[in-house]
């Protein structure tokens, strides 16, 4: 008798224990906070000969599993919906084959755009008096602006541009938004 209820006082403090140790767990994701740069799916898009005027590009859709990179930057432990804040800190375009006459000193200014299948409308960022200097990667910066309702599984993908001087040549240029997302739990 005095063994079974030895048994049965460890098995309510080995419970009390498990029990403790659970709500650890969920206090500690709680407190779980992370800074992740993610960069969707880079594209590349041809800029063909344009002797004057706005050269448009696009619109060119990707996907892009956000759900998937947050698990595998946070150990599995947050995802999509974990989202605080998301903002768009820069996109990077370069071009492949440059030359000495052909690259962003045509341009005087370039916009680039994304919509997703989470919100339609789309998001411009430009660079309006881009110099005149033989460049082959021109950065367009981010800002402030929340852009949590961006986050879907598709993204498209607009660039325009004012020449400065003709396109003589076809040019092809890769296009890499940068995001910086702040998870938590």
């Amino acid at each position: 008798m005095k063994k079974n209820k030895n048994f049965k006082l460890g098995m309510l403090v080995a419970a009390f224990g498990v029990m403790c140790s659970l709500q650890s767990c969920t206090k500690a994701l709680q407190g779980l906070h992370f800074d992740l740069g993610m960069q969707t799916q880079t594209v590349t898009v041809t800029i063909p000969v344009t002797p004057a005027g706005t050269v448009s590009i696009g619109p060119v859709t990707t996907s892009y599993n956000v759900d998937s990179f947050i698990h595998a930057s946070t150990g599995n432990q947050l995802g999509i919906n974990n989202i605080y804040s998301v903002k768009l800190t820069s996109v990077v375009l370069t071009l492949n084959n440059a030359t000495s006459t052909n690259n962003f000193g045509n341009f005087q200014s370039v916009d680039a755009s994304f919509f997703s299948n989470s919100n339609a409308t789309p998001y411009t960022i430009n660079v309006t008096n881009n110099p005149s200097t033989d460049v082959n990667t021109l950065t367009l910066p981010g800002n402030s602006d929340e852009l949590k309702s961006y986050i879907g599984t598709q993204f498209t993908y607009n660039l325009s541009g004012s020449l400065r001087t003709p396109i003589t040549t076809t040019l092809t240029c890769t296009v890499q938004f940068n995001y910086d997302l702040i998870v938590q739990g």
